[in-house]
């Protein structure tokens, strides 16, 4: 039995774990990238907003009204009606929706436009024939100081077609909703 106390151990030492814990943590600081919050938050807000776009389009398709979606610049904010009789109005009956973005969206001009024909940044109506009344462009960012934060969702005037931009700061190219 006195063999066995005399006998070294194998295996890891606490303090040996960790100086090797240690020495990990020490390497993921130091080689980690740096995450870029903005740009994320600036694609869910861009969602939000193409989601409510594209749901305006599909009620109009399928249920045969015209829907006007409106833009609230101030309130950071869009507006779903369903026009029933097609005045451009909210009449009796006719529900109105408001879906509020982020807290930190901010809708205004880009440092660059889109590149194609000028387009509406207030408001997009959808019509019963499966297509909008003319172009239609919302720019939003998460902060206007970091050009790669800017998005855009456009619609086109024939298909009605909801699409997601980004910009690196000197380009826009598609983007995945």
């Amino acid at each position: 039995m006195s063999d066995y106390f005399r006998r070294p151990r194998r295996g890891q030492s606490f303090l040996g774990l960790l100086l090797v814990l240690l020495v990990l943590a020490l390497l993921t600081a130091y080689a980690a990238p740096k995450v870029n919050l903005t740009r994320y938050r600036s694609d869910a807000m861009a969602r939000r907003a193409t989601l409510v776009v594209a749901a305006a389009a599909r009620v109009a398709l399928y249920q045969r009204v015209r829907v006007v979606v409106r833009v609230d610049s101030a309130g950071k904010r869009l507006s779903t009606l369903i026009d029933r009789n097609g005045n451009g109005r909210r009449d009796a009956g006719e529900p109105e929706t408001w879906t509020a973005l982020d807290a930190d969206t901010e809708i205004v001009d880009p440092p660059r436009s889109l590149p194609g024909p000028a387009a509406s940044t207030n408001l997009v109506v959808f019509r019963q024939s499966a297509g909008a009344a003319g172009d239609f462009v919302l720019y939003l960012t998460s902060d206007s100081a970091a050009p790669s934060a800017w998005r855009a969702v456009h619609v086109g005037r024939r298909s009605a077609l909801v699409t997601l931009w980004r910009f690196d700061g000197t380009r826009w190219s598609r983007g995945r909703a």
